[in-house]
């Protein structure tokens, strides 16, 4: 407890115990700034407007959260090595004592010891001090026990809150992002999510990465949606789907933020912006047919678009709006391909669903849909099947060197179960 009493006494050095609210800054917009993970200190798109929003290089002052890591004082001082990469200097850049893991890179001191730093006033009334609040990665479960224990939010979580209605910007990467939302995952992968029932047990970062979907509260700072990260490298588009499926009354809409990629939510305008190397799937359940099917999961009719290099998306309106550097592709698409190769593995051209849809199908004269399969080899796997009809648009522009930045709008995704069987054939087989 010693280590933790002297970040605070350092934390209160820098911020003071005032109490009062800091004085309104002139680009007073409250946001929320969600990193899918693995953050490059090089995303300048992402740090400088996550600084922009917390005041400039000059005004920022930024809380660090480490409630979610393994490591969370190496971790801490990775993240502010990048602030100060991009202009801030070490005393703008605080760590909050709240965590529940031993941080082996600090040997004299247990971080465990900071378990309860969530039911800390003074570190709260602390808060009222700072422009931003960042969320280590790590596992989400733990943000949540330390600052939302049996659903009863703590003084910590109340002050981010407080912090965030006055205009200042919560961030976080990684377990940091899916906390975001009301409904977090907090486990699973996509065959077990469209396979297997839900789970209520989480037994620790294994089901993070393996086994039926796992779904608690989260801190609900983003209420417009489900989130969910790590999206691309990790596969979870079938996670993210069955848990908006699940909840379609009042979130039918997922948001799948890919690695070194982020979301910016803009509530004054109820707008989200796509920042960084990676981009946001979104996936739209509202108008979609769940179909008993005694197979396996079935569902017609989903809507999908892959938005990044500075696309917006309206949450509310559902209104889709470009980089305006970016050239539609209906009707000057760059393909005329009647039958594109189908997706199905790591073998296959566009396996990635934002270049399988963005390439293959929106900028695809020949095509109206395009096939992928997703199964173990044999018995039951999926079609996915993927659409585009009046509704959909495609966009197209190099907005990095000669790197393709494309969007896809819209398109309609059918999942279907089917059946498989691989048999494989060596020089003798008949």
């Amino acid at each position: 407890m010693k280590y933790s009493i002297l970040i605070l006494a350092a934390c209160l050095a820098v911020a003071g115990c005032s109490k009062k609210d800091p004085e309104p800054r002139s680009n007073e917009k409250g946001a929320l700034v969600m990193v899918g993970g693995s953050l490059s200190t090089s995303n300048a798109a992402v740090y400088q407007r996550f600084i922009e929003l917390a005041g400039g290089p000059i005004q920022a002052r930024i809380a660090v959260i480490p409630a979610a890591s393994g490591q969370p004082v190496r971790y801490f001082e990775q993240f502010r090595d990048d602030m100060v990469h991009y202009g801030l200097t070490k005393d703008q850049v605080t760590l909050l004592p709240i965590a529940v893991k031993d941080d082996r890179s600090t040997p004299d001191v247990d971080e465990s010891e900071w378990a309860l730093g969530g039911h800390d006033e003074l570190l709260a009334q602390s808060l009222a001090q700072y422009t931003a609040v960042w969320f280590l990665g790590g596992d989400q479960t733990n943000i949540t026990q330390t600052l939302l224990p049996d659903n009863k939010p703590t003084p910590v979580l109340t002050a981010v809150r407080d912090l965030y209605q006055r205009g200042g910007v919560v961030a976080g990467t990684s377990a940091g992002a899916a906390m975001m939302s009301e409904v977090m995952i907090a486990g699973g992968d996509s065959w077990h999510a469209l396979t297997a029932p839900p789970r209520d047990r989480y037994d620790g970062m294994q089901d993070q990465e393996v086994g039926p979907l796992i779904l608690r509260s989260g801190l609900g700072f983003f209420k417009d949606g489900i989130i969910d990260q790590h999206f691309d490298r990790k596969s979870r588009f079938g996670r993210l789907l069955v848990a908006v499926q699940q909840h379609k009354d009042q979130f039918p809409v997922g948001y799948g933020i890919d690695e070194d990629a982020a979301l910016v939510y803009y509530p004054q305008r109820q707008e989200i912006e796509a920042l960084g190397y990676g981009g946001v799937t979104i996936i739209d359940v509202r108008e979609a047919r769940k179909i008993n099917n005694p197979y396996g999961y079935h569902i017609k009719d989903v809507r999908i678009s892959f938005i990044q290099g500075g696309d917006r998306y309206h949450v509310t309106e559902h209104r889709f709006t470009p980089h305006p550097a970016k050239s539609a592709t209906i009707g000057q698409e760059y393909l005329n391909i009647a039958e594109p190769v189908v997706v199905s593995g790591v073998f296959s051209r566009n396996s990635r669903l934002k270049d399988l849809i963005g390439f293959d199908l929106v900028d695809n004269k020949g095509a109206s849909e395009v096939v992928s399969y997703f199964h173990q080899g044999e018995g039951v796997g999926f079609t996915l099947r993927f659409r585009q009809d009046e509704k959909t648009q495609g966009y197209w522009q190099y907005l990095d060197g000669m790197k393709d930045n494309s969007s896809a709008a819209f398109v309609l995704l059918d999942v279907v179960p089917s059946r498989f069987s691989i048999t494989e054939l060596g020089p003798d087989s008949r």
